[in-house]
């Protein structure tokens, strides 16, 4: 790897002597230092560092008006976020700053993780070329079980509203992979073709295990809502992982306390693996949340036992008015409760009662977020 010159921004001067370090034991050797944006960039206008690792949330010039500042002018070739930053936000950040020449790395959490700040200098250094295949068309089986064993799978969650109360009942589990190799693949969606691996399990271990972390952790601090484990688990073909979850629950003491969700999709391709999973979720005592995507799915469930929780497109109340009244049967066949996802207008929470729709998610509520950002947000007692 060439030279580095890395310029630092962060109001804390712990936190940036602790991330200075790190730098220092990846051999990055020229290492500036800002307490703002706004001295930020005039180190950065004084010195052009290669790589900026900023914060975002700061005294004076914040980093979201830093960074635009600095691909306004271009006076960085990359930046790092040093911030539990939802993926929408970072998505909007990276445009904001692509469309001036600079590249976010990606967002990690502080303070940064030795391994995670080397995957991102290992991206700056081996930027794709024009050509390059999209991320998910890459992945190697190798390359994914040893990225688990690495530790490289991590858990963020995307809050769920209880909308009479107006308080957060539960938290979605979302993967996140965070790669050396590929941009940050974040979501069911992005890592689906991992979940048909044989790495696979050792992934869903990982998330699992960091999911029950923070759980237990927000437990503690007086939070009594409920953790959502991906569909990805579902989607799994391998029962011997349901045996290790059950096993992993009872050691952290999360028993009552985790839901496992199952994609409606999921039935209609596979209604032995829907089913196992239905089965196995009520055996080991886990609330079961049961998210549609399509109309087409919902003749699927037709032999379904028991459901927590039904879950469709909040689009669905006003576009869709012949599937939402099926979504109503299903629930009260099922004495199930009606949830919403993607719900990106905050008008339309107070109205969701009067609809009997009870839980809601989606950009209105909360995108997901780190384990400490999700509790500072979203569970903190008020």
């Amino acid at each position: 790897m060439d030279p580095l010159h890395i310029l630092l921004v962060d109001d804390h001067d712990f936190t940036r002597s602790l991330h200075k370090r790190v730098l220092t034991e990846l051999g990055v050797s020229t290492i500036a230092e800002a307490r703002d944006g706004a001295e930020a960039l005039e180190r950065a206008r004084e010195q052009r560092p290669d790589i900026v690792v900023t914060d975002l949330n700061m005294p004076g010039m914040d980093g979201m008006t830093f960074i635009s500042n600095l691909a306004h002018e271009r006076l960085a070739d990359s930046v790092i976020i040093a911030s539990g930053l939802a993926p929408g936000v970072l998505r909007a950040v990276e445009a904001m700053a692509v469309a001036s020449g600079i590249r976010v790395l990606g967002a990690l959490e502080k303070p940064l993780r030795k391994d995670a700040l080397a995957s991102m200098l290992f991206v700056h250094a081996n930027p794709p070329g024009p050509n390059a295949a999209p991320a998910t068309a890459r992945l190697d089986p190798v390359a994914v079980q040893r990225a688990a064993e690495l530790g490289q799978f991590r858990a963020w969650y995307a809050p769920v509203l209880d909308v009479a109360f107006m308080r957060t009942v539960a938290a979605d589990v979302v993967p996140r992979w965070e790669s050396p190799d590929h941009d940050v693949l974040s979501g069911d969606p992005e890592l689906a073709p991992i979940y048909e691996m044989t790495a696979a399990p050792a992934v869903m271990r990982s998330v699992v295990t960091a999911a029950l972390s923070a759980g237990g952790l927000w437990q503690q601090m007086g939070w009594n809502g409920v953790l959502t484990m991906p569909p990805g688990l579902a989607a799994i073909n391998d029962p011997s992982l349901w045996d290790w979850m059950s096993a992993t629950v009872r050691k952290h003491g999360a028993n009552g306390t985790m839901a496992i969700a199952v994609e409606g999709a999921l039935f209609v391709k596979d209604p032995a693996r829907g089913a196992f999973a239905v089965a196995r979720a009520m055996m080991d005592g886990y609330f079961l949340v049961v998210r549609v995507e399509n109309p087409e799915e919902l003749p699927a469930l037709h032999a379904l036992a028991a459901c927590s929780v039904i879950s469709c497109p909040a689009r669905w109340l006003t576009e869709l008015p012949a599937a939402m009244e099926r979504v109503y049967d299903f629930a009260s066949r099922m004495s199930a409760e009606i949830g919403v996802h993607g719900v990106d207008d905050p008008a339309m929470l107070g109205r969701l009662a009067r609809r009997s729709i009870r839980r809601a998610q989606g950009p209105a509520v909360g995108r997901p977020a780190s384990a400490a950002e999700t509790y500072d947000t979203h569970l903190a007692p008020r």
